[in-house]
């Protein structure tokens, strides 16, 4: 299959479905209005090419705005930049990795889900989403002893692999999956998640994971591979020495991806980068 993102810069990783991932992504948790925009035209000048986006984020409608403008064939009298932007970046759909997510819903989950996957096909102007992760193994709203929280994402993984089935998404994935999620999955999938995207960084480092989703070929991700820019990481001396032996600053190399090791990283926005990472 005809795949753009073999060559990412940064290097890629080729998922259980035959398709491509950057291995360097670019986060927009927190990054919202008028921001996406800025930041969205920042970050394909930077070289990147593939954006994380979630329903929990409420900015897929401003992602798919700033993609439409980018990519659009058409002119428009509302958009007269578009002949700057386009030839400025000279790029196509799919030359684009998009990546979304939503939670299982508890109140009639099977139907929320399918909402979801239709609101994101239409919030981000594209016909396909090129990965689509079920965001977290239970509702928002549920407790995690929850007994349903099983059924739940059980149903919002179905809702993708059909999804998947129709054309509408490429990849279908998972996110803050522990071993036994993964290994519940077994149980009913009918194809396996091609990533699982959990935190991770050089003082939360997930070896028992890790190895599991290498052995099961499914795509280790992670974010807030800066640790949030925690001082006790920024400024950790094993950190600091590697970043002068490389002649670089601290953020990248402690969020290098693992080479060679099934593993990637997902990038947050620096504008209004606070909080937690969901």
């Amino acid at each position: 299959m005809s795949d753009s993102h073999v060559n990412a810069t940064g290097g890629s990783h080729k998922l259980n479905t035959g398709f491509h991932i950057p291995l360097v992504g670019f986060g927009t948790y927190k990054v919202v209005g008028d921001d996406v925009m800025t930041a969205i035209d920042a970050a394909l000048t930077a070289g990147y090419r593939m954006f994380d986006t979630a329903k929990y984020y409420n900015n897929e409608k401003e992602l798919g705005e700033a993609i439409k403008v980018f990519f659009s064939i058409f002119f428009s009298p509302q958009f007269p930049f578009l002949q700057v932007l386009l030839p400025k970046h000279g790029l196509t759909r799919s030359d684009i990795f998009l990546t979304t997510k939503f939670f299982p819903e508890r109140d009639d989950c099977r139907k929320a889900c399918e909402n979801f996957v239709e609101e994101s096909l239409k919030n981000l102007n594209t016909n396909y989403i090129d990965m689509y992760l079920v965001h977290y193994p239970k509702p928002n709203v549920c407790d995690n002893d929850d007994e349903k929280n099983a059924e739940y994402r059980k149903v919002a993984y179905q809702v993708l692999e059909e999804a998947q089935a129709a054309g509408k998404i490429r990849s279908v994935g998972v996110s803050n999956y522990e071993i036994k999620h993964l290994e519940e999955l077994k149980t009913h999938a009918k194809v396996p998640p091609c990533a699982n995207q959990v935190e991770y960084h050089p003082h939360f480092v997930r070896k028992e994971l890790h190895d599991y989703c290498k052995m099961e070929n499914i795509f280790f991700q992670a974010f807030s591979s800066l640790a949030r820019h925690e001082k006790a990481l920024i400024e950790d001396p094993v950190v600091v020495e590697l970043a002068k032996k490389h002649q670089t600053t601290v953020p990248l190399p402690a969020s290098s991806p693992r080479m060679g090791s099934s593993s990637g990283r997902r990038n947050r926005s620096k504008i209004r980068d606070t909080g937690e990472n969901r």
